[in-house]
């Protein structure tokens, strides 16, 4: 199988369920999105593992979700769809440990930045999935998830930035 399909080369692009759109299409920018935050995930495993078990689970989910919206969404033909259990996982760790708000300035360490870097990428997606939800063409709980994930990554950028900050400013 060749990498490129040449349809780009018109402007256009093809979802998994084989549909044709612009380049430009909502839809593809959101997938872009999606693109665009996996990488950052990526970046954020590359000095720590302490932290890689949940960005490998969240990976993953992302991954699914992607592969829904491009099925023509609600479900369909992925291994494991966003489900209940998905946002009691990234409430939990929220609920655990969240961070002392009160005193938290910015974010100085390599890796509080790439974390925040995930969570500003997460918002992005987040506000251009909002039109599809409003047009029931997502399902509820991925909006949800996705909302979720954001607050996760912010947390988990303050808990790291915590840790590896050499002194308290």
């Amino acid at each position: 199988m060749k990498i490129y399909t040449k349809v780009g080369d018109e402007g256009k692009t093809r979802t998994y369920s084989g549909q044709e759109l612009p380049k430009d299409h909502a839809f593809v920018h959101i997938m872009g999105c999606i693109d665009s935050l996996l990488a950052s995930l990526d970046a954020c495993l590359i000095p720590s593992e302490k932290h890689k078990e949940p960005i490998d689970t969240i990976q993953s989910t992302l991954w699914q979700t992607a592969g829904e919206l491009s099925f023509d969404g609600q479900g369909k033909d992925v291994k494991k769809i966003v489900e209940q259990e998905d946002i009691t996982f990234l409430e939990s760790y929220i609920d655990e440990n969240t961070p002392d708000i009160n005193h938290f300035v910015r974010f100085r360490t390599e890796q509080g930045v790439r974390l925040n870097e995930a969570r500003v990428r997460c918002r992005r997606l987040e506000r251009n999935l909002a039109p599809l939800l409003r047009e029931e063409k997502i399902r509820p709980i991925v909006f949800k998830y996705i909302n979720r994930l954001s607050d996760f990554l912010y947390v988990l950028s303050c808990e790291v930035e915590d840790e590896l900050r050499p002194h308290k400013e």
